[in-house]
């Protein structure tokens, strides 16, 4: 089979570890405190880990995911949030983005933007945004927590951290 080598390689062992560590913190978030949607925490971080193990990209999508947050809220307050509420906090979302160069990151903040906004019932309590808001935050602390607790073993064991093939030339 084609490409199966490059499956198989310690960098990505290290980002299934990383990831499934995640996955297993916020789930005990989801599972200990059922009356939070921790369930957004667990989007927050399979989508903030990245397989480079990098710290500024951690930091790069928790702070996108915050701009989605605060969008997210915002638009939230001004008005029950709907498909045109939506879609101008998509765009307002990939504006500040892009005027922040925030390219790399801007669909972490616009999958905390729909989070946010997304609601299951008729009544659209602000209190449940901002319950969304805090699990994803909590996310993005898990996942940013995780990539730092590598980079501290690989600093503390001197190993140097793996980089992808693109990157390592």
């Amino acid at each position: 089979m084609e490409g199966t080598s490059d499956v198989f390689t310690v960098e990505n062992y290290l980002y299934f570890t990383r990831l499934i560590i995640g996955v297993v913190l916020c789930y005990l978030l989801y599972i200990n405190f059922p009356e939070l949607p921790f369930q957004w925490s667990l989007v927050s971080v399979v989508v903030a880990i990245s397989p480079d193990n990098s710290t500024q990209l951690a930091k790069d999508r928790m702070i996108a995911n915050l701009l989605g947050c605060v969008v997210g809220l915002v638009m939230f307050f001004i008005h029950p949030p709907n498909l045109l509420m939506l879609s101008i906090g998509v765009l307002l979302v990939v504006f500040i983005g892009l005027y922040f160069n925030m390219q790399g990151s801007i669909r972490s903040a616009l999958a905390a933007l729909v989070i946010l906004m997304l609601y299951n019932n008729q009544s659209a309590d602000w209190t449940l945004a901002l319950d969304r808001l805090v699990c994803v935050i909590a996310g993005c602390l898990v996942a940013l927590l995780v990539t730092l607790a590598f980079n501290y073993l690989f600093k503390v064991c001197r190993f140097k951290s793996p980089q992808p093939k693109d990157q390592a030339t």
